[in-house]
């Protein structure tokens, strides 16, 4: 069976790869959905070609107990990939079709326009450090949370801070420092936009590292690398080839932060890899044996808005998708009997858990609506470095890592400071158009 897994895999990838290239090839450059099926084919295809052929081979004895026995669905998940595949382009075609006549054009950049821009990545800046710095008073202030965050990894009591809902603004700061890295890149270099860039850089790394999040780091880095990549207008099989490196650069990035950090223990870069690669297919072999929650009836999409409101008003009386996948995995939710992290849910598993093998089609439908809606969107951006910075950052945070990581509570909570500045950046541009209206009538 391990080597019908494999060859599977590999296949899946070939298929992947081969539909992005003709797509990108068509279309004269990369869109939203050929970074989710290149996710895709990187998760689903050699992904599972490592996951199955390391922990087959007892490098990835921590997941043994769950990928090992199950060779009964190895072709079904495959088939559920194929699946997803279609379900996203579907989704994504009809998006384009109903939004191709209701897409306002923009007009070029102009100096009032970069102007209210400039004034707009200020503000998340400042909003960013000032509700940082209320966020950080119960740490003993910007030191003391760094401390906190490095000391809590060791099971240090948390502390009670009645403002942590302040914590996602400090994502703010990395949209400023991503806005004036795009001016920057439109070559609007004047001395104000060289220091905000830096400024709101060196405050996004501050907070990545409170965060200590593995992957921040290497999707912050490649979001900036591959900006330049799209201003410069590579070729699509340059670009694929570029954005693949970074992927892989992310992976090797977050391997060896932990072995320098000491957060995960694996004994080769290949152990490590399969690990953490392990938990899509886990999760979907999980709930097909136990067959308890395979038609949540899409109500953990619907409910998805929720989590836009701070964790105290939630947590409490809303099951989350991940809770009852941990519970189902590791026979307690989490939090319980010494388990002291959740495992996440990826798309197909999401899928499969709203309407079994059907839901994963229309899961796929709905992430490829989604990121119709938002290539529509930041196609509408008229300074080219702007767009191609957030086009960038879209591409990898949410058509190539939300194939990996597909709980709403996650998806929702780690965009909101994407929401919020754009939201922002949308208000203030309008803000003198919507003062002229008032006043002429």
């Amino acid at each position: 069976m391990t080597t019908v897994a494999v060859v599977l895999g590999l296949m899946f990838f070939a298929f992947c790869m081969g539909f992005v290239v003709l797509h990108s090839v068509r279309t004269d450059r990369l869109l939203l959905l050929d970074w989710a099926v290149l996710g895709m084919g990187g998760v689903y295809g050699l992904g599972w070609a490592l996951v199955v052929s390391v922990t087959n081979g007892g490098g990835n004895p921590f997941w043994a107990e769950w990928v090992v026995p199950f060779g009964r669905y190895y072709a079904l998940h495959t088939a559920a990939a194929v699946t997803l595949v279609g379900g996203t382009c579907l989704g994504w075609s009809l998006s384009h079709r109903l939004s191709t006549n209701i897409v306002e054009k923009q007009p070029l950049p102009s100096n009032s326009r970069v102007g209210r821009l400039k004034l707009a990545l200020w503000g998340l800046l400042l909003a960013a450090i000032a509700m940082q710095w209320l966020y950080t008073l119960a740490y003993g202030g910007f030191l003391g949370l760094l401390s906190y965050s490095l000391a809590i990894r060791s099971a240090v009591f948390p502390v009670q801070n009645s403002l942590s809902f302040l914590k996602p603004f400090g994502g703010l700061a990395l949209f400023a420092s991503f806005g004036f890295f795009g001016l920057w890149l439109s070559r609007h270099r004047t001395l104000g936009n060289a220091i905000g860039f830096l400024l709101s850089f060196c405050f996004s790394l501050y907070v990545l590292a409170s965060w200590l999040g593995r992957v921040s780091f290497g999707l912050y880095f490649a979001t900036l690398i591959l900006a330049v990549f799209l201003t410069h207008r590579w070729r699509p099989v340059a670009m694929l080839f570029g954005g693949s490196v970074l992927l892989i650069s992310i992976a090797l990035g977050a391997y060896y932060v932990s072995v320098s950090l000491n957060l995960k223990s694996a004994d080769s870069l290949t152990s490590f890899m399969a690990q953490e690669f392990s938990f899509p297919f886990v999760s979907f072999f999980a709930q097909l044996d136990s067959g308890q929650h395979l038609f949540r009836a899409f109500k953990d999409v619907i409910v998805a808005p929720i989590y836009l409101l701070p964790s105290s008003l939630w947590t409490k009386w809303l099951v989350g998708v991940s809770q009852v996948n941990t519970e189902v995995i590791m026979g307690v939710p989490k939090g319980v009997q010494g388990v002291t992290q959740g495992v996440p849910v990826d798309l197909i598993t999401l899928g499969l858990m709203q309407a079994s093998l059907s839901g994963v089609a229309v899961i796929g439908a709905v992430f490829g609506a989604a990121l119709g809606v938002i290539q529509r969107f930041v196609d509408r951006i008229s300074d080219d470095g702007v767009r191609a910075t957030l086009i960038a950052y879209v591409a990898l945070k949410i058509a190539v890592l939300g194939v990996f990581y597909a709980q709403p509570s996650l998806v929702v909570s780690g965009n909101f400071a994407l929401l919020v500045s754009v939201g922002f950046v949308v208000a203030v541009m309008k803000m003198p158009r919507f003062w002229s209206r008032t006043l002429k009538s």
